[in-house]
């Protein structure tokens, strides 16, 4: 289980939900592949993902301590790896 798929599962949100929030740049493919995890998931996919999640948890109103949060690529997807230079 990849960080994504556990912060949708705990959201009880469905890869429409990210779509809905970038309907022109993401598609249901790019983020189930990377909620599989099982292969490397391009920068620029990466990035439009934590776009979207960002926006969903901020127009869903998700708190942390009271503040809304917002996460970064690292904390998603890990360490850059070579192949998403």
């Amino acid at each position: 289980m990849t960080k994504l798929d556990e912060i949708l599962q705990s959201l009880n949100a469905p890869n429409h939900a990210l779509v809905e929030m970038l309907p022109l740049n993401l598609n249901h493919k790019m983020v189930q592949k990377a909620r599989l995890g099982k292969k490397p998931v391009p920068k620029h996919t990466q990035d439009l993902i934590l776009q979207a999640l960002n926006k969903y948890l901020a127009e869903n109103g998700i708190t942390e301590d009271k503040k809304i949060k917002q996460y970064k690529r690292i904390e998603i997807f890990g360490e850059e790896s070579p192949c998403n230079l």
